[in-house]
């Protein structure tokens, strides 16, 4: 065969193909020697016009160059018409993948003219490549843009539109691509704005920062996402164009960089074009302060064992299992990595290897292929002390990092943590304790999160899973993805019984309770659901209200008309673990007298938070925190905390469960401007007409704190997917002995407003 082309003429030697190769980009790291041993290994192929080289699908063995002539890359899928990848120009290569793993073609090759090629097969490759390892370094370079130009189109093509190869190509050289390592700011929040970034690999982390509450992590975006397209709304140099957070990468990242001028300018060039991404930036400024649309992002999650030996394999199943049933999910370990990836022993090429990066882009492409991808970063740690290689790629390449240990293990922090510190990452961290499947409760879990609560990687959440148990997986799963169901119970003394049934008709529906949240007696309510309390359980909590002598010990009305000290001993009782060792996540409402603000109480002792919470001003006495703060009753600041589970759940479902009352004051008065508190007694006890009548101070207190509830819910009852209405106006705020008519009205109430109802 003859090689056509400018350089290289019909007819011509293996010098001419030396110097040939010599041009090219990824043989030009390479020495006189290394070229020329290259050569001696290639074979020449000719191809007519219309002849395939390989197909879409073929096994992948070879490398090539074209020498002359046109050639078409193509894909096709299952659902739709060949689609036109690039043409192939000649001292361009395609198959560079076969070369680094025993993949498939992803693609079909073919001649669009008579075509010279030349041929390097798999087997000669890697025997050059032990030989000169320049050679690997060249195929990076070859790959790495074509892996890039990939992701670059993919994310545009989230806000464009499927506008076309030609006018994409277009937009894309009007903007100018951007990259920031982890940790690196993209932007401080209170700079002026002027220009949006779109993520094109990577993951940025938005948070807040406020003088009251200081850092607060607003969210994260992943590839395909933007952020900062606010800047392009607002007028240049108004309050309204300043940054409203600080925004930088938790890992590599990647950014395609839209300034307003280039904006503004692609309006005129790609009209069309650009209505699809105005839309989506309309669409974000308008759902401000509502309930955010669910993830849609691709979520990495990278297993890390604490203790070293420790195995992730049924861990890892388990949770694959559960992750798959809300999406595409990928489970890698070394071994599985290998095996798809197509080359032996590529789960421990270092780091700052030549083909490292060509690594991390395939993992990025599998990455993109699925919404969750699980990696198993086992073995950990070498005898070094270091994390592995494997460990190490898997930590530096993740959204959250999942540290599994045995609960019943020491609680300290291991040599694994400590060399996870030692990476580039700021993946957010949580924890993982795996408990026995016949496990009554956690205890202790403080003594695991303290340790963790400060450093460079702080563990920001953690899960209790029993092994086995496939609702703990299902419940990990949906808070790992974004998509917890988080409810939230109002507070109403007596009248919380409702929510009981409610919980019912909840599981009735199959919908499964990730979060729980609530103010006053919803707080109880919501300890026990967190709990896992049976409905067996539920009612023996509300045998044990139902007897007013051993709930309500009267004093001298200075503070409270009770002295509380039965409530307290039975919530102590009942309640007698921490917060941190409830199995589903929990919190609940105060309000802090002192300091006059609403408090949510999210570790610590449990029975003592509830006792705060429920603290019903007048009823029963106030609370004395640590800290000498007074503590009353979460209902008069919060009564139906959905804005608060709205922050912990901010991709979740959100319900509310509120309980509908009517007003205390629907009787008759007679009063004036003052009022004896002795006739209003005698008006009370003997009342007969023109005698003073009047609300005593508990109606007043309780139609105070009902006025409040209502207004507050105005407030955020958006921020609710679902607000469930339970009707309590029959029942009194004391009747706790009508447990079962509450409950039951709650229940049907629920099972009526659930119909149809599906969560995010």
């Amino acid at each position: 065969m003859s090689i056509s082309h400018p350089n290289v003429e019909k007819g011509s030697d293996t010098n001419e193909i030396f110097n040939f190769l010599r041009s090219l980009k990824i043989f030009n790291q390479l020495d006189v020697a290394a070229i020329q041993s290259v050569v001696e290994r290639l074979t020449q192929v000719s191809l007519s016009k219309g002849q395939t080289l390989f197909q879409q699908g073929d096994q992948g063995n070879a490398l090539y160059v074209l020498v002359s002539g046109l050639a078409r890359v193509s894909m096709s899928s299952a659902d739709g018409p060949e689609v036109l990848l690039h043409h192939l120009q000649p001292g361009e290569c395609t198959g560079e993948m076969a070369l680094l793993t025993g993949q498939p073609r992803t693609a079909t090759v073919s001649a669009e003219e008579d075509s010279q090629l030349l041929c390097l097969k798999k087997e000669d490759y890697g025997r050059l490549a032990e030989l000169y390892p320049g050679l690997q370094a060249g195929l990076a370079n070859q790959l790495l843009p074509r892996f890039q130009q990939n992701q670059t189109r993919e994310a545009l093509k989230k806000y464009f539109g499927d506008v076309g190869d030609a006018v994409l190509l277009g937009i894309l050289k009007s903007m100018d691509c951007c990259h920031c390592d982890s940790g690196q700011v993209l932007f401080n929040q209170g700079e002026p704005g002027d220009a949006m970034y779109i993520i094109t690999q990577g993951r940025l982390r938005l948070v807040s920062t406020d003088a009251e509450e200081g850092e607060r992590i607003l969210g994260e975006a992943g590839a395909g996402e933007c952020v900062g397209e606010f800047a392009l709304l607002a007028e240049s140099g108004t309050p309204g164009s300043l940054r409203t957070a600080t925004v930088y990468a938790t890992r590599s990242t990647d950014l395609v960089l839209i300034t307003r001028p280039v904006f503004e300018n692609l309006m005129v060039q790609y009209p069309q074009a650009l209505m699809a991404l105005t839309r989506r930036i309309v669409r974000r400024a308008l759902s401000i302060g509502k309930p955010t649309a669910t993830q849609k992002a691709n979520l990495v999650v990278s297993m890390l064992p604490i203790q070293a030996g420790f195995e992730l394999g049924d861990f890892a199943d388990q949770l694959s299992e559960a992750l798959s049933g809300l999406g595409p999910t990928l489970s890698l370990n070394a071994e599985r990595f290998e095996d798809t990836y197509g080359k032996s022993g590529a789960s421990a090429l270092p780091l700052n290897h030549p083909l490292s990066p060509v690594i991390n882009a395939w993992l990025d492409e599998k990455e993109r292929e699925h919404l969750y991808t699980i990696y198993e970063a086992v073995p950990a740690i070498e005898t070094s002390g270091h994390l592995s290689t494997w460990a190490r790629r898997c930590v530096e390449d993740a959204d959250l990092i999942l540290l599994v240990g045995d609960a019943n293990s020491s609680p300290l922090p291991t040599e694994v943590e400590k060399a996870m510190q030692e990476t580039r990452t700021c993946a957010r961290v949580e924890l993982v304790l795996l408990h026995e499947n016949g496990c009554a409760l956690p205890t202790g879990t403080a003594n695991w999160l303290t340790p963790r609560s400060a450093g460079a990687l702080p563990v920001r959440a953690h899960h209790h899973i029993r092994s086995g148990n496939p609702a703990d997986f299902r419940r990990l799963a949906r808070r790992l993805a974004g998509k917890a169901v988080g409810i939230a119970f109002a507070g109403g003394a007596a009248r919380g019984w409702a929510h009981i049934g409610a919980l019912r008709a909840l599981e009735e529906t199959g919908i499964e309770v990730d979060w729980v949240a609530g103010a006053s007696m919803g707080s109880i309510i919501a300890a026990g659901c967190a709990l896992d309390w049976s409905s067996k359980e539920f009612n023996a909590l509300a045998a044990r209200f139902s007897d007013p002598k051993k709930l309500l010990d009267y004093t001298f009305p200075y503070a409270s008309f009770t002295a509380t000290k039965y409530i307290s001993s039975l919530l102590k009782e009942l309640f007698k673990d921490d917060i941190e060792d409830t199995w589903k996540p929990f919190f609940c409402i105060s309000t802090n007298l002192t300091q006059t603000r609403e408090i949510v109480h999210t570790h610590g002792e449990l029975w003592k938070a509830l006792r705060a919470s429920m603290a019903f001003p007048g009823v029963f006495a106030p609370v004395l925190n640590e800290e000498g703060c007074v503590l009353m009753d979460g209902g008069a600041v919060n009564n139906l905390p959905v804005d608060r589970m709205r922050e912990m759940c901010p991709t979740g479902t959100v319900i509310g469960l509120d309980l509908v009352t009517s007003s205390s004051f629907s009787e008759e008065y007679h009063f004036g401007y003052s009022l004896s508190g002795w006739k209003a007694l005698l008006g009370h006890i003997v009342p007969f007409p023109g005698k003073t009548t009047a609300p005593d101070l508990f109606k007043i207190m309780s139609g105070l704190v009902e006025g409040a509830c209502k207004y507050r819910l105005n407030e955020v009852a958006q921020m609710a997917d679902l607000l469930i209405r339970l009707p309590v106006q029959p029942f009194g705020l004391l009747e706790f002995e009508r447990f079962p008519e509450i409950s039951e009205a709650g229940y049907r109430a629920a099972q009526e407003q659930l119909k149809g109802f599906k969560v995010n």
